[in-house]
């Protein structure tokens, strides 16, 4: 997590990320949640999706890292930003959508299943939850992260266990359909 508290790494990761484009996302996302709806982005880094979102929806931002949380209020001050760990997910607050964008990847498998009931508990019923990951089947720690390909039967049927799937889309950001975007429904939750 020290990667992200570091203004030269993310000046770095912003220059690597200078292209993000997003557009394929935001049309499947469209689909399963109404214009208006709260979302909450689980690890905003540095806002390339709230750019979006926040057109559309009323999100809530939220980041581990001191670093991409004071840049992203400054450049969104008009957007709720809190610190807020994508495990426990330690709030109150009830949304219509939990959405992230390459974070979950830094979870262990059993990190993973614990954001996942507590997203249970932190979408609304019948609400979505939209995450994209890595698609493989590799683990590797660089510069103190994890990081967590998924094999993407595994993790469909992982989700399926908290989730109903409504889409999956599988989407090239490296190399052809290296990554994958579930979006689901939370209708399991006890």
């Amino acid at each position: 997590m020290e990667f992200y508290n570091d203004p030269v790494k993310i000046d770095e990761y912003e220059k690597m990320c200078e292209e993000y484009d997003g557009s394929d996302l935001y049309e499947v996302l469209e689909k399963h949640l109404a214009d208006n709806s709260t979302l909450l982005e689980l690890g905003s880094g540095l806002g390339y999706d709230i750019n979006y979102l926040k057109k559309k929806y009323s999100v809530t931002g939220s980041d581990l890292s001191d670093e991409f949380l004071r840049r992203c209020k400054k450049k969104y001050a008009e957007v709720s930003f809190i610190k807020l760990d994508a495990v426990s997910i330690n709030m109150e607050k009830i949304f219509d959508c939990v959405f992230s964008n390459k974070v979950l990847h830094h979870l262990t498998l059993e990190n993973l299943k614990k954001s996942f009931k507590r997203q249970q508990k932190v979408i609304m019923r019948n609400g979505v939850f939209a995450h994209t990951f890595w698609l493989g089947d590799k683990e590797f720690t660089m510069e103190g992260m994890l990081f967590v390909f998924h094999n993407r039967e595994s993790l469909i049927n992982l989700i399926s266990e908290y989730f109903t799937i409504l889409e999956t889309y599988d989407y090239k950001e490296f190399e052809e359909s290296d990554s994958i975007f579930i979006v689901a429904k939370n209708d399991k939750a006890a």
